[in-house]
């Protein structure tokens, strides 16, 4: 237990509060890529708890995080990212084209609710239409994916 409570090696401490620090940071922030110099940070850490230099603790801090940034960064970024809706995949939308019912009368400016696919939406349009009536959906908002521009069906 000396060995633990030694002021010789509480680096290994040090290390794995600045790896810590760097994980939190990457929590906040994320760029992805404060993570890896977290990792980095905690492979020093178990350096100096077996007692390396501080020479070697910082070389191997610097040589593991480059290294993790080089051969993970692009393969985590991809897996975390995630995807979201562009322009683009407008074309691919399902319901667009589709067939609603209005539930709440939709009146220009103000935004109504339609009935689509057993699930309520808010709707907006450039005309009023009366709730009962039957819409064809034309867009998705911009800046609201949730909400659909509809016309009335004839």
């Amino acid at each position: 237990m000396d060995y633990f409570a030694s002021t010789e090696n509480i680096f290994w401490l040090i290390w794995l509060g600045v790896g810590v620090a760097f994980i939190i940071a990457e929590v906040m922030a994320p760029a992805f890529i404060l993570v890896f110099f977290g990792v980095g940070a905690i492979i020093a850490g178990a350096t100096a708890f077996f007692g390396s230099t501080l020479q070697m603790q910082i070389v191997t801090f610097g040589v593991s995080s480059l290294a993790l940034i080089l051969l993970l960064r692009k393969f985590m970024a991809s897996t975390f990212r995630g995807t979201s809706v562009d322009d683009n995949s407008a074309e691919e939308d399902p319901a667009l084209g589709a067939l609603a019912e209005v539930v709440e009368t939709i009146t220009p400016p103000h935004r109504g609710r339609i009935k689509f696919q057993g699930t309520f939406w808010t709707a907006d349009g450039t005309q009023e239409i009366k709730s009962g009536a039957t819409v064809r959906i034309v867009s998705r908002h911009k800046k609201d994916h949730n909400t659909f521009t509809v016309e009335k069906e004839n």
